[in-house]
Order: structure tokens, then sequence, then C-alpha cells
């Protein structure tokens, strides 16, 4: 049932048999049935999430009531509310499963023992966080170098299987477009392939 984290952990650190164990140990199991939430405005989110099976989107909601999704996850990929987890404050996103998920959360106290414990572990999290950082960067530079045709292009071609599975209307959200505007940007990317 974990081998699929345990594949994600083992691209960069290398765990015992025991270690592994203990880990996969930690994790809870949650099902996330179609449109319903993994974290609610509002509520404190105590966990690291890893997308077992299925998408998820994480949004937010303006003034006016419009969405505005800031991040997308399929399998293998993690999925928390950084802020909030750090902070111990009420959630301004909402997670909500886009397929039946199935996700495994480990909680900040058990993740805090565990990284203690093995400390090659914190060398993982410090990767992962990396990663999110640089790609949250390159996504607001996107935003403001790029025209919509180039940041959907590159889109696409970095994420090909979130483009295949994802309703475009959150991908329009995600890259910043109106679902109206998209349409011609995408209409327009595609007739050039």
């Amino acid at each position: 049932m974990f081998q699929q984290i345990l594949k994600n952990i083992a691209r960069h650190v290398t765990l015992t048999s025991e270690e592994a164990d203990e880990f996969c140990s930690l994790l809870e199991v949650k099902q996330v049935k179609k449109r319903a939430h993994l974290i609610r405005y509002g509520e404190i989110c105590d966990y690291e999430g890893y997308v077992n099976k299925g998408s998820l989107r994480t949004f937010f909601k303006d003034p006016e009531g419009a969405e505005h999704t800031v991040y997308l996850a399929i399998e293998d990929w993690w999925i928390s509310d950084l802020n909030s987890r750090i902070y111990k404050t009420p959630s301004r996103y909402e997670v909500v499963a886009l397929e039946d998920a199935e996700v495994f959360l480990i909680r900040d106290e058990a993740l805090e023992a565990f990284l203690a414990k093995v400390p090659c572990m914190e060398h993982f999290y410090r990767k992962l966080f990396q990663y999110s950082v640089a790609v949250y960067q390159e996504k607001l530079l996107q935003a403001h170098q790029l025209t919509a045709a180039e940041r959907y292009r590159y889109f696409r071609n970095k994420y090909p299987e979130f483009d295949r599975r994802i309703p475009q209307k959150y991908i329009a959200s995600f890259l910043g477009l109106t679902p109206e505007f998209f349409n011609t940007v995408r209409s327009q990317v595609l007739k050039k392939e």
C-alpha cells in the first residue's frame, strides 16, 4: 500500500527497512470523494499529505466569491497548507478532490518526532520544500513575463498528465485566466502543435 510514497522518499534519501516501516506506521489513510474537502477554509491544517490516488486542487476565494486555483496535485505529489501548519492559524485555502482520492496524512507531531529520530528525513523535507518554493517562484515569474499562450504551453509540456486530467476551468484559474480566454488560448496553442 505504501510502496509509492516510499519510492518518492527514496529519490532523495535511503531509509532502513525499520525506518520505512516506522514511517508508514505513522501514516493515516484518508479517502476523499470527488468534490469533498481535504482542507476547509477556517480549519487548522496539522499534517502533510501525500496523494496516493486521485487529484486535488488548492484554491481561495476573493471578496467577490471568485475562486483562484493556486496548486494542483495528482498521484505522487505532496499537499498541505503550509502557512496554517507552521503558524497554527485557520486555513485561508480550501483543498478539494477533483477525482476520488486517497491521501496519506502524517500529523505534525508524529512527523517532528520522526524527523528528530531519523535525521536523513530532515534532508528529504528540506528538498521537498525547496522544490515547492522553486516551482512557486517560477509560477510568479511566468505570470509577469510570459503571455497566456506561453504559460499554457509551459504548463502543458511540464505537466502533461495534469493537462489530460484536470478540468480546463481549473487549469485556466491556475494560470490566472478566465475560462473563456483560456479556451481561446488553448485553441491557438493546439492548432500550432
